[in-house]
């Protein structure tokens, strides 16, 4: 039997060394996965994901004493997943707001994230009426009250949409108008 040096583990580990990248240099390369298709783009299986679909676009926002209050422009992101809308005021930066919805396939709901230009930000759960959406949100206030605030965004026969805010300070029991604007398509 030959007997080892003691150089002779380093003569094997280099020889090992210049072998193996050789050799892997060889072997075929691995397939990655094939990407999953997003559910969101199934309209026949997930449908929910199309019921927003009448908000995209380009549009005009009008106050309901007919003065312009911004350009909107809402768009469909990440696989259709969700709906971007990018508000651009008219009065200027602190009324530019940026919102993110999306179908919560967990709780069956629209989910609506608003961040404004002036640092307000609201997280809004929604579900569907016979003419649109209408979001809820428990809105904390000054003083520790809570306010109960409805924001719907209503289809219209003439393509227009109606975006209706209305508040309750005791729980739903009255409501008051925060805002009714009418949303026209650009040409």
């Amino acid at each position: 039997m030959p007997r080892l040096t003691p150089a002779a583990p380093a003569l094997l580990f280099c020889a090992l060394s210049i072998a193996l990248p050789a050799v892997s240099q060889t072997a075929a390369p691995a397939t990655p996965p094939a990407p999953r298709p997003s559910p969101c783009l199934d309209a026949v299986a997930h449908p929910e994901f199309r019921q927003l679909d009448y908000w995209v676009g380009e549009w005009e926002v009008f106050s309901a004493d007919g003065k312009k209050s911004s350009d909107v422009s809402v768009t469909k992101v990440l696989n259709t997943c969700g709906i971007s809308e990018v508000w651009k005021a008219a009065r200027g930066a602190t009324g530019d707001g940026l919102g993110l919805s999306t179908y919560n396939q967990r709780t069956g709901k629209w989910e609506y994230f608003w961040v404004s230009g002036a640092g307000a930000t609201s997280h809004f759960e929604g579900t569907l009426v016979p003419d649109g959406i209408r979001f809820r949100l428990l809105q904390p206030m000054p003083g520790g009250a809570v306010r109960l605030r409805h924001w719907s965004l209503l289809k219209k026969p003439d393509g227009k949409i109606q975006e209706l805010s209305m508040g309750s300070d005791d729980d739903g029991v009255t409501w008051k108008q925060e805002y009714d604007l009418t949303w026209v398509p650009k040409k």
